[in-house]
């Protein structure tokens, strides 16, 4: 059983995937978390820079998503964790930096493709909820319920700055407005999985809507599509 939830940056996505999987005994698979590994990979294993990011031999790729080094898990108490060469790198894996070589990696095609092999693989073991950008459109299109969650502009700078200072990273109003907008532009317009609405995807704007009310319209739509199976 898979559930995808597809949005623009901030939208909640993440949020109410992870609050979603809990409350159904899924599994939350993170694709954001993922790219994010390769890119750390990448720059601290093998040497990359923000120039040479943009041409990246597949040997070095595959070398990063060799399934004996790198692992997702996943687990209520513990939340989502990617371990290379049996080393928690997650903490690693949320700053001003990565976010920059992050949106580098992720328009690469072969990134993308192994990537989507490591989410389609997790998805054969166990019912997922999976958040992304291309989830329901490209990497399960053929998921039975699909969500498209989104907010204005304004709401989701605002959450964006807020979580970032979580990990002392500090951004007036007017940046992450600007940084968010940009974000936006490149994810709706790059060639590789642009950021679509998915084919049946319900759409969400949570702009006015708490959490509790988003999983709550969202359980509704679920118990709706299929009550047989939860």
């Amino acid at each position: 059983m898979i559930i995808t939830i597809d949005g623009p940056v901030a939208s909640g996505k993440s949020t109410v995937s992870r609050i979603l999987a809990d409350k159904l005994g899924f599994y939350y698979l993170c694709s954001g978390l993922l790219y994010r590994a390769i890119a750390y990979l990448l720059v601290n294993n093998y040497g990359y820079t923000v120039e040479t990011l943009t041409t990246i031999p597949i040997e070095d790729i595959m070398q990063c998503v060799d399934p004996t080094r790198l692992r997702y898990d996943y687990d209520e108490l513990s939340q989502e964790r990617v371990f290379f060469d049996n080393s928690d790198i997650t903490p690693y894996l949320k700053d001003k930096f990565i976010d920059q070589v992050t949106s580098i990696v992720s328009v690469n095609k072969n990134v993308r493709k192994a990537i989507t092999a490591i989410q389609r693989d997790i998805a054969t073991h166990y019912s997922v909820v999976t958040d992304g950008r291309d989830v329901g459109s490209v990497v399960f299109p053929a998921a039975p319920v699909k969500f498209f969650i989104t907010a204005s502009v304004a709401v989701r700078a605002e959450r964006w700055r807020k979580d970032q200072e979580r990990y002392d990273n500090h951004f007036s109003v007017d940046e992450a407005i600007a940084l968010i907008t940009d974000r936006d532009d490149r994810d709706k317009n790059r060639a590789i999985a642009p950021l679509i609405v998915p084919d049946d995807a319900i759409v969400i704007d949570t702009s006015a809507l708490s959490v509790e009310q988003t999983i709550e319209m969202m359980m509704s739509y679920i118990n709706d599509c299929l009550p047989s199976e939860l």
